[in-house]
């Protein structure tokens, strides 16, 4: 069940963020796409015909429509960013998402990125790259049997050549057997991310899988100073299998980002 403060945006959806974006009037109300507008004009960078189609039928989980995401053969599904110029130091995601019987494989599924604010796209092309606590971090979501975090961050270990970085994945609790993902079905996926005060490792981030706790991560840094914030959430679809099936595709639906999740699932 979703919880209060998400459900009332469930309830309130159409009263209108610009381009494209619905959303109720809240102070706790970030960002919200529930794909009913027929576009993707809420999505600033990666909108690509191709890998990303909204479909009006039914089998939406709530409304009419839906985004269906395309991976072409031996490809990625590409991705769709909203930058969120403010900047904040804790941001909470909610979505919706389905695999078809025939998934295989990882995909990375939800970001949240901190670039530096003179520079909104300082998080962007860092894969393989340390982060050095102000240039930028990255928290993202895997998903495939089980869901895990995928973490860039100052205090990561580098990988054999001293100098390259890859997402971490914390200590493995993140993949516990709550956390199992079925085909076929909507379930519903939630991310925050609390940044640590600069000087101090008490950064968090949270997952939950259809209102049961899958993994948290928390007494760490994601940055050393204020310039960096939470300023763009990202729906990625990288994946991580190297024979990729000829073609593959999920769906995802009503997405909506908070401050932060006030209330726990009943």
């Amino acid at each position: 069940m979703l919880t209060p403060s998400v459900l009332a945006t469930v309830l309130l959806l159409g009263c209108g963020l610009s381009g494209g974006a619905h959303s109720r009037v809240a102070a706790d109300t970030v960002f919200a796409d529930d794909f009913e507008a027929g576009n993707l004009e809420a999505w600033q960078d990666g909108v690509d015909p191709v890998r990303h189609r909204i479909v009006d039928q039914n089998g939406a989980q709530s409304g009419n429509r839906y985004l269906e995401i395309t991976y072409p053969a031996g490809a990625d599904g590409g991705w769709l960013t909203r930058f969120l110029p403010r900047g904040y130091d804790s941001l909470y995601v909610s979505l919706w998402v389905r695999l078809p019987q025939s998934w295989q494989g990882d995909t990375k599924l939800v970001a949240l990125y901190g670039s530096r604010t003179d520079n909104p796209w300082s998080a962007f092309g860092q894969a393989g790259k340390c982060p050095t606590g102000t240039d930028f971090f990255a928290a993202m979501l895997v998903i495939n049997q089980t869901m895990r975090f995928y973490t860039y961050y100052p205090g990561m270990a580098r990988e054999p050549d001293g100098v390259t970085c890859w997402g971490r994945f914390d200590d493995g609790r993140e993949t516990s057997a709550t956390a199992a993902v079925s085909t076929e079905v909507w379930h519903h996926v939630e991310f925050w991310v609390k940044l640590n005060a600069p000087g101090r490792a008490d950064a968090s981030q949270t997952f939950w899988l259809d209102g049961v706790e899958g993994g948290t991560w928390s007494g760490f840094s994601l940055r050393s100073a204020d310039v960096l914030r939470l300023n763009a959430v990202q729906l990625t679809f990288s994946r991580g299998l190297s024979n990729a099936p000829a073609r593959e595709h999920l769906d995802v639906d009503h997405v909506v980002v908070l401050t932060s999740r006030n209330d726990p699932l009943e």
